[in-house]
Order: structure tokens, then sequence, then C-alpha cells
């Protein structure tokens, strides 16, 4: 009578170890991007919330705010000087006579990984980018 083997093999155990293993150094990179991505639309959507709050302030005004704590709405997505998660710093900036704006985002901290998309610039105009030197595709 035969008997039955009921268990794994230690090599078996060692082939499905590597298995995972390998899928994992695989999949981890890819996680990563994944990740830097999201927190580039976190900065994306603190600078749209910004101009459009800037606008809303230059109707009522005739002038753009150079304080972003001044500006109303925005105490829940922006500290004054960072986004939510502190990915990125804001900058805000006036042009003459605060007849415009423009305003940054810098990575900092992990976020520097990213290293094609490192900063984020939005103005009046709305022209993303411009004399910034990121590509405009980070804004995708």
């Amino acid at each position: 009578m035969a008997k039955l083997d009921n268990g794994f093999s230690l090599i078996e155990i060692m082939i499905a170890v590597v298995i995972v293993a390998i899928l994992a150094s695989i999949s981890y990179p890819a996680y990563q991007q994944y990740v830097l991505r999201t927190y580039r639309a976190e900065a994306i959507e603190t600078l749209l919330t910004i101009a459009n709050a800037q606008e809303q302030y230059f109707a009522d005004h005739g002038v753009y705010q150079g304080d972003i704590s001044q500006l109303n709405g925005l105490l829940n997505l922006v500290t004054a000087s960072s986004t939510k998660s502190g990915r990125y710093t804001i900058n805000l900036s006036l042009t003459e006579m605060a007849a415009g704006f423009s305003v940054l985002a810098t990575a900092t901290g992990s976020q520097t990984a990213d290293s094609g998309c490192l900063s984020f610039q939005l103005n009046h105009f709305g022209q993303r980018n411009l004399h910034n030197g990121v590509a405009i595709s980070c804004w995708q």
C-alpha cells in the first residue's frame, strides 16, 4: 500500500516564494508612481481652487489678493503655504498693482521622487507652466 503525501515539499514552497518576490519587485515601483501621480492631482486641484477664489475676489474688489489665507473657501484645502498633504508648497505672487497673479506649487519631501513633474504653475490668464520648464503633460 502506497503512502499519500498531503503536504508541500520545500522546493515547491521556495518556488512559490520566488514567484511572489518577482511579482512584488515588478509591481511596487508601478505602485509608487501611481501614488506620486495621485498627489499631483492634489496640487492641481489646489491651484485651480486658488485661481477660482482669486477670480471671485477680483470680481468683488477689483484687485487680486496676495495672501492665500484671506481668500474665502480655502481654509479647508490649503494652509498658508502648502497643500493638505504637505507634499507641495504653495507660493502666490502678484503682478504690478495686483492686476494679475501667479500661483506655484513646488514638490517637497518624498514628492521630489516625481522628478518629471516637480512644480506646477498657473496664472491669471489660466496659462499652465508658463516659463516654468515643466511639461504641460504633468497636468493630465
